[in-house]
């Protein structure tokens, strides 16, 4: 009797503990609304996400025994890389703040991240992704700090658990896409970056 109920723990224990990480789509090349300056700026860039962000998970629960996992700190170290060279002449990964080596270090932070798991499932699945950019010199003085937010929404909803993953994982990269894209577009024409040279 006390080793059927053994089992029996172990086995929800394992059961509640389900959490499925989303496969998110490939991060994509955005379509970037540009003024009429030299683009992509003659600058070199190194992007900085730090390591929490990298490997930050949002987990939503679905059930009392599932949960999904978005994996948005690895998007969004995608999302920026794919798209900064659109922006700025060279852009390489820097591990910190400051860098000596580039005109410019770009931070990217996720200040908020929020998912909805329709009900009924037929809904649309919606997602709100704020990403925080600070822009600093190479000595690791910040010259721009912009907060940036992005929705995003699937057209429909889905009965099917497997495609319901998949709209998950679509409205969440539409949201940071989104995001990306404002952050984008006002490093582009941001005046505080006009005179700003490798010392």
């Amino acid at each position: 009797m006390q080793r059927t109920a053994l089992i029996f723990v172990c086995l929800f224990v394992a059961v509640s503990a389900h959490a499925a990480t989303l496969k998110m789509p490939a991060a994509p090349v955005i379509e970037l609304e540009l003024g009429d300056g030299e683009i992509p700026r003659p600058l070199s860039v190194g992007l900085f996400v730090p390591d929490d962000v990298k490997n930050e998970i949002f987990v939503v629960k679905t059930s009392p025994f599932d949960r999904i996992k978005y994996p948005i700190g690895g998007y969004t170290v995608d999302v920026f890389a794919t798209n900064l060279p659109q922006v700025f002449s060279k852009v390489t990964d820097v591990g910190g703040p400051k860098a000596a080596e580039v005109d410019l270090v770009i931070e990217v932070d996720i200040v908020r991240f929020e998912a909805t798991i329709p009900s009924p499932a037929s809904h649309p699945y919606t997602s709100t992704a704020v990403y925080k950019i600070t822009v600093r010199n190479s000595r690791g003085v910040p010259l721009l700090v912009q907060t940036v937010t992005g929705d995003g929404q699937t057209s429909e909803g889905m009965l099917s658990g497997f495609k319901a993953k998949r709209l998950a994982a679509e409205s969440a990269a539409r949201a940071m896409a989104e995001a990306a894209k404002q952050a984008l577009e006002a490093l582009a024409d941001a005046p505080e970056l006009e005179e700003v040279r490798k010392p």
